[in-house]
């Protein structure tokens, strides 16, 4: 089994685990503005671990998968760390300077937008499919309608509660500021070993 595949596991299996957290009623893991204030930072991460419900971790979940079913193989383990961690906190880091009124968060869902911005930019620059660019174009069309609009229709209801939006917003643009300082340092590198 790759070990990609063990990863995406890891990830899903510690959310499962962090979902019971919520059902016990002692959660100590959603991103609480009061709670990091107070001292407690490791909601930077794990507040996008954890689920409204089971619904709204089953949409993600399957978001996940799917994201990991397209693009299995354009990153190495430890990229998929790297990439993985920085989504989650560009996700907290917005929420926590950029939307004051938003007091708490929980979800997968904008971590999940900057990783998909990631793989996107990284399988087009390397392969050209224009498929990217289409499924680029579609995401940036669903952030806008979100922006405008609010979460997409059945959404709310799906999850079983408030979708924040402004955290795809956010995720998406710290894949995309990602994306670019690994494509520079790429191209940079590649530069190097060409003179």
């Amino acid at each position: 089994m790759n070990k990609n595949n063990y990863f995406i596991l890891g990830i899903l299996l510690i959310c499962v685990l962090t979902q019971f957290s919520l059902s016990t009623g002692a959660d100590l893991m959603q991103f609480a503005r009061a709670d990091i204030e107070s001292g407690q930072w490791w909601r930077f991460i794990t507040g996008n671990l954890v689920h409204l419900n089971w619904r709204h971790f089953s949409m993600n979940a399957i978001a996940f998968v799917a994201i990991y079913a397209l693009y299995p193989n354009v990153l190495g383990l430890l990229n998929w760390l790297f990439v993985f961690l920085i989504s989650c906190v560009a996700v907290t880091f917005g929420i926590w300077f950029f939307s004051p009124e938003v007091f708490w968060y929980v979800g997968l869902s904008g971590a999940l937008h900057g990783i998909l911005v990631v793989l996107l930019l990284l399988d087009f620059f390397a392969h050209r499919n224009k498929l990217n660019l289409v499924l680029f174009t579609a995401l940036i069309a669903k952030l806008i309608w979100e922006a405008w609009m609010g979460p997409l229709p059945g959404s709310e209801n799906t999850a079983g509660g408030r979708i924040v939006v402004q955290a795809h917003f956010y995720g998406f643009v710290g894949g995309l500021l990602l994306s670019i300082c690994i494509l520079l340092f790429n191209y940079n590198k590649n530069k190097k070993l060409q003179l």
